[in-house]
């Protein structure tokens, strides 16, 4: 695998980045439909654990409008207009450039993003904005949590909850690339 090219990866691991590809294959393992009533819904587990982080969400932002989440130094208060507004702009901006670069590879808006014929799944952008920037953004956030902690706090138990979500993430990325289409065939298709 080299890099940019979501050849092998697209084959092993249901992405949803894959779908904008125009020789979209299907990954090895398909998933199943559940139905529910008239309806079916194709990817059940998903789905639930969307729900759960979105939950999940909602209680951490209640957490935090009420200042009993977040310790330590802070450049704003937590729950303020300015903090809120502050991740809000973060992520318009970087969704419209992460929509951007998914566009013009899928429909060729400006041809300087869209793959060569010849090389249908490679694309340098959205390999960078879907993958390393993640992957990069995490790193950064990892040394200046641990720098606060350090340097801030008179506790160290932040740290060992860093540490539990970095690796954490760390199985989770390991398991959705390397281990997904074992899970899709184990399972007849029901967990991906």
């Amino acid at each position: 695998m080299k890099y940019g090219d979501f050849a092998s990866l697209c084959h092993r691991s249901p992405l949803p980045v894959c779908r904008v590809f125009k020789d979209y294959e299907l990954p090895s393992c398909q998933m199943n439909n559940f139905s529910a009533g008239n309806s079916y819904i194709v990817n059940l587990p998903d789905f639930v654990m969307s729900i759960i982080s979105f939950l999940v969400m909602l209680y951490l932002a209640f957490r935090a409008h009420r200042k009993i989440a977040a310790v330590g130094f802070q450049f704003m208060a937590d729950g303020s207009f300015a903090s809120i507004l502050t991740f809000v702009g973060t992520g318009i901006i970087v969704f419209i450039a992460i929509g951007y670069i998914a566009v013009d590879t899928a429909f060729g808006v400006s041809s300087g993003l869209q793959p060569k014929p010849s090389e249908p799944y490679l694309s340098y952008g959205l390999f960078t904005v879907y993958l390393v920037f993640p992957l990069v953004a995490i790193v950064i956030f990892m040394v200046m949590q641990t720098i606060i902690v350090v340097r801030f706090l008179a506790v160290r138990r932040p740290l060992l909850w860093l540490f539990c979500a970095f690796v954490c993430f760390a199985v989770a990325q390991a398991l959705m690339f390397g281990a997904s289409n074992k899970i899709c065939t184990g399972s007849d298709g029901k967990i991906d």
